[in-house]
């Protein structure tokens, strides 16, 4: 596959050369503007390894939320989290966050319109009206601060138009009965001010059926609103405001079980052996599993606030950005995987000796997420001459709680010793509640000591002050039916803990160019996770004491040219990170899912990432991303033991590759067609674990469009669709601690196809 892949690259792009250099004097390619420096300027000059998608883009592929990138963008993983199909795990060359807490932050951040979305949690909800989506790999300590060792993700929607009245209304349909409805207004109010307002609702079925009682895995049901307001008050003032709102409905998928769980001599085997006779294994994607308790959704709500104020002089901008946000999540958790009603895994209602005088009734349960938080930044961009500026203060405040009360069922088996006329039932409840503040300062100065050079020097000190409650509760029981013997090796405790951090991140970076179109960088950047609490360890003393800070540090050697007329574009980076300090996760000995956060160890990380977009004739554009990955951590001895331990990265694919073919066909008397064919490919992941490998895997999915079909208001544009057009069977995620199984699943959308039909004028 490695062979085959680096030989398709390069006759990829030798075949793009020639393409290109045919089609030179016909076409070019147009500008990409982005903002990923705070300022908005070209693609091309901008000295990151960065992916955008635009506005038709986006439409052509069908993305309106995170989750719809994935596989989209080389060296850039996104997985859901078990828990909850609403929380995201990203990676950004290998780099990311393998357990999603409130008490634990991301690795790489995530922005919409300039804002930080603190929580995994919420975001798969769709955004609506996006305009444009950014993937800046690499760390971002200096511009974009802590979290982003791994990089950053901007989501930029459209603003208002003062110019024009516009209006936009999507309906989709499709597979698995899916609905899609999206409507956006453009409405100036006069010649300096401006309303937009977009709506968007979406409904589909999952590809995974309950039999058993409750909703039906995958089901789900989400809207999104949004309301822009701009007002240009002067030449030199802008005034935006804005506010979103997200609500999701949908029921988790459970882990498919593979293979049955492993008997390792610990006091965990009753578990293992037990459930071994009650769950469905097999390898290959089950259509259907049946739940053996009512399979509940997961609620989930998302609204925001966010007031942008820009001053702008001559040769400088001042600009304020304010925003508050807040998000209730309501999440159900059955992670059974289709087992018969003897062994259950859920947070589902139970009643412990039903057939006695005294029974104990414990109630159906789903995890409460409370979140919100206040972010100020204030901004100055300014440009003199051979000088530019952009320096900042930053402030950040968040509340967050997760609730688990009351105590509740985790989870229950028949005792093989007792002839199955007694079950074990775990019960528990938690809630954590954490305090967290960071301020920063921030500074980028550039200078171009002559028009061909640029050098720029990048900083940023930050603090960061963490507080947690924690109350944990853990009972044991066995249960007879007729009598009840317990609670036993029960767990009562309080923790009050708090933690305060501090960094200095710098970047260092030269920029040349070799022609008009041809520049070179190089650069030097750091940046740094902010360290925190496991609520997975169940001793208070080790939940206290938390575990410190990560650090990334990257030099990064880049290419952005555009040659032959602008009619091909070429970008590479090759990059080498060194991460110190680790914030591992170790499973403790005779444990099933607690686990203790150690800074340890060092990750060595290096890499290639190549972009090529050409013309392929008058009428065809090819766009290729490929990235090679070589990862490896090293200096890692296992906590408990002392012995040397290996440890590899979860979503560090050696090869990723995304390659996508527009075609616009010859105008007709009544519109415009045009096509759109993209594959993706995904190397093998989680390597070093064979129970938790992910195979590669190879997606391809297309789009046929009709535009500009004339009405005597407006114009209409209609488009089939398809995803995952060969209906391979893919993994997502792997889990490996469940009591019942030692691999346990979840998988990839199959096949699935619709039909958009759009107005606009």
């Amino acid at each position: 596959m490695k062979r085959f892949t680096r030989q398709t690259i390069t006759v990829g792009l030798c075949t793009l050369c020639l393409a290109a250099s045919a089609a030179m004097a016909q076409r070019a390619l147009e500008e990409v503007v982005v903002t990923a420096q705070k300022v908005e300027q070209s693609a091309q000059q901008t000295p990151i390894s960065l992916v955008a998608f635009q506005a038709d883009e986006l439409e052509t592929l069908g993305i309106t939320n995170v989750g719809d990138i994935r596989a989209q963008v080389p060296n850039f993983v996104i997985d859901q989290f078990p828990s909850s199909n609403q929380t995201l795990r990203l990676f950004i060359r290998g780099i990311g966050i393998t357990d999603v807490q409130i008490t634990q932050d991301p690795a790489v951040g995530v922005y919409l319109d300039g804002v930080y979305l603190a929580r995994s949690t919420g975001l798969a909800a769709d955004v609506a009206d996006l305009e444009r989506v950014e993937v800046l790999r690499g760390p971002q300590g200096t511009l974009y601060g802590r979290n982003t060792t791994g990089g950053a993700l901007n989501l930029v929607t459209e603003r208002p138009n003062p110019e024009k009245i516009a209006f936009a209304q999507v309906i989709g349909t499709g597979k698995r009965n899916r609905l899609l409805l999206r409507s956006s207004l453009n409405l100036p109010l006069n010649a300096r001010h401006a309303v937009k307002i977009a709506a968007l609702g979406k409904r589909e079925d999952g590809f995974v059926s309950n039999d058993g009682p409750g909703g039906n895995y995958g089901d789900i049901k989400s809207e999104g609103y949004r309301i822009d307001w701009r007002w240009l008050t002067t030449e030199t003032l802008s005034l935006n405001y804005s506010w979103d709102k997200s609500r999701i409905e949908s029921y988790n998928y459970t882990p498919q079980a593979v293979s049955p769980g492993i008997p390792a001599g610990t006091p965990v085997d009753a578990a293992i052996i037990s459930s071994q006779r009650f769950v469905p294994y097999g390898e290959r994607l089950f259509e259907r599993l049946a739940t053996n308790a009512p399979l509940l959704p997961t609620d989930t709500v998302i609204e925001g606030h966010a007031l942008t104020l820009a001053w702008t002089a001559q040769s400088w901008t001042l600009k304020s950005i304010s925003a508050y946000r807040e998000m209730e999540d309501l999440s159900y958790i059955d992670f059974s995987s289709g087992a018969s009603a003897e062994y259950r895994v859920d947070f589902s209602g139970i009643s412990l000796g039903e057939n006695s005088a005294a029974p104990l009734d414990y109630e159906t349960v789903r995890t409460q997420l409370d979140q919100d938080q206040f972010s100020q930044e204030l901004q100055l961009i300014a440009d003199w001459r051979n000088f530019d500026l952009v320096a900042g203060l930053y402030y950040f405040s968040e509340e967050a709680r997760e609730n688990w009360f009351p105590m509740h069922h985790i989870f229950s088996f028949p005792l093989i010793e007792t002839g199955d006329s007694a079950r074990a039932v775990n019960i528990r409840a938690e809630n954590n509640v954490i305090d967290n503040t960071a301020i920063a300062a921030y500074g980028h100065f550039g200078w171009s000591p002559r028009d061909a050079w640029k050098v720029t020097l990048g900083w940023r000190h930050s603090r960061d002050e963490r507080k947690v409650n924690r109350l944990f509760q853990q009972d044991n029981f066995v249960d007879y039916g007729s009598n009840i013997i317990g609670p036993f090796e029960s767990i009562d405790f309080k923790a009050t803990a708090a933690k305060n951090f501090s960094d200095n991140s710098f970047s260092f970076m030269i920029e040349h160019d070799l022609a008009e179109d041809t520049r070179l960088y190089g650069k030097l950047a750091e940046a740094y996770k902010s360290g925190g609490f496991n609520t997975r360890d169940p001793d208070p003393d080790y939940f206290s004491q938390g575990f410190d800070e990560e650090k990334n540090r990257t030099l990064e050697l880049g290419l952005k040219a555009e040659w032959l007329q602008r009619a091909l574009r070429l970008n590479a980076a090759i990059f080498y990170s060194d991460v110190k300090d680790m914030q591992l996760n170790f499973l403790l000995p005779n444990s099933i899912s607690d686990t203790r956060v150690f800074n340890t160890g060092s990750a060595k990380l290096s890499g290639i990432e190549l972009e090529a977009v050409s013309f392929l004739g008058q009428n065809m554009l090819l766009r290729v991303n490929y990235a090679y990955l070589h990862s490896e951590i090293e200096d890692v001895n296992d906590p408990f033991t002392g012995d040397p331990r290996s440890f590899g990265f979860d979503n560090a694919p050696r090869n990723s590759a995304s390659v996508n073919l527009d075609y616009q066909l010859p105008r007709v008397s009544y519109g415009n067609w045009s096509a759109n064919l993209n594959a993706n490919f995904v190397d093998e992941r989680n390597t070093s674990n064979t129970l938790l490998a992910i195979d590669a895997y190879s997606l391809l999915n297309g789009r046929l469009s009709l535009s500009g079909v004339a009405l005597p208001v407006g114009e209409l544009a209609l488009s089939a669709w398809v995803k995952n057009a060969l209906d391979e069977e893919y993994v997502n995620f792997t889990i490996g601690n469940l009591p019942h199984a030692s691999r346990a699943v979840l998988w990839g959308e199959p096949r699935t196809w619709g039909f958009d039909l759009k107005y606009s004028f």
